[in-house]
């Protein structure tokens, strides 16, 4: 039998076949955090999770627990199974981490001390310290703070760090939680929809640690992630200026070598020149 929910709020991370970036996620985790854990192990075959490390790592007050999928579905049904497993326990919010990132000590803490003091915002995200191997922080990127200015912004891209977020389940549950039709942009697509039907906001706070990682994205998951943002962009194109720049804009990063494309941004975000 399952345990009893201990707080609100569920921390969700997807882990597949990376244990040991799984235990640097957990060991970020607050002593005093207010949440509860779930990891959701999308069929891993080839590096499952290690249970003892993954509990001796997570220190939190709240409780761990592991869901544990009999096949691969990738990032999108990983996620939708979380957000189902959670509906049927009752949480009110979910949280996002991704395996290798890290919050801050008292993440989950401020950004439901937000939600307390503006009972109307439903999804929330924060700022991330982009690091390198080393842990060096290469650059913080903030994204927009206000709706409007959210809204703006989502012309684009993204105007969240998906693992910074925290969302109410409800909410998503209304626009149909994560799409599985925008592959690798499953969180921009989900996101939008929020934003349009709902109050949504963001930190100035770093509240994540983001690993940057030359060679973490194929160039197929690239261009995958590049078209499923071409979709999301042409759903919601309203023939504005900033919506006619992104589409552009993502045209442009398709037609650009990775290596050449993740250099200028990473040196243009260092400058504080660029957003995406």
């Amino acid at each position: 039998m399952d345990q009893p929910v201990q707080h609100s709020v569920l921390l969700l991370i997807p882990h597949y076949n990376n244990p040991e970036a799984l235990v640097k996620s957990l060991v970020s985790i607050g002593r005093d955090e207010p949440c509860d854990v779930l990891v959701v192990d999308d069929g891993s075959v080839r590096a499952p999770i290690e249970m003892a490390a993954a509990n001796a790592a997570f220190r939190g007050c709240g409780t761990l627990r592991v869901l544990n999928l009999p096949q691969n579905k990738g990032i999108e049904g990983a996620l939708n199974a979380g957000l189902a497993w959670a509906k049927s326990r009752g949480y009110e919010w979910i949280a996002r981490l991704d395996c290798g990132d890290e919050n801050v000590s008292d993440r989950i803490a401020r950004q439901m001390a937000f939600l307390e003091q503006y009972p109307d915002v439903v999804l929330l995200g924060g700022a991330a310290s982009f690091v390198d191997q080393n842990g060096v922080e290469q650059f913080v990127l903030r994204h927009p703070t206000a709706q409007a200015d959210i809204l703006q912004a989502m012309k684009k891209n993204s105007a969240y760090i998906h693992p910074s977020v925290m969302f109410k389940l409800s909410a998503a549950d209304t626009v149909g939680m994560y799409p599985l039709d925008f592959p690798a942009a499953e969180d921009y697509a989900l996101f939008w929809a929020m934003a349009r039907q709902f109050k949504v906001a963001n930190l100035p706070d770093v509240l994540i640690k983001y690993e940057l990682d030359p060679n973490g994205i194929s160039l197929g998951k690239r261009k995958t992630q590049l078209k499923s943002r071409l979709l999301v962009q042409r759903k919601y194109f309203d023939g504005s200026p900033a919506a006619i720049a992104g589409i552009a804009c993502t045209l442009a990063l398709l037609a650009m070598p990775y290596e050449l494309a993740f250099k200028l941004k990473t040196k243009l975000r260092g400058s504080g020149l660029a957003r995406e």
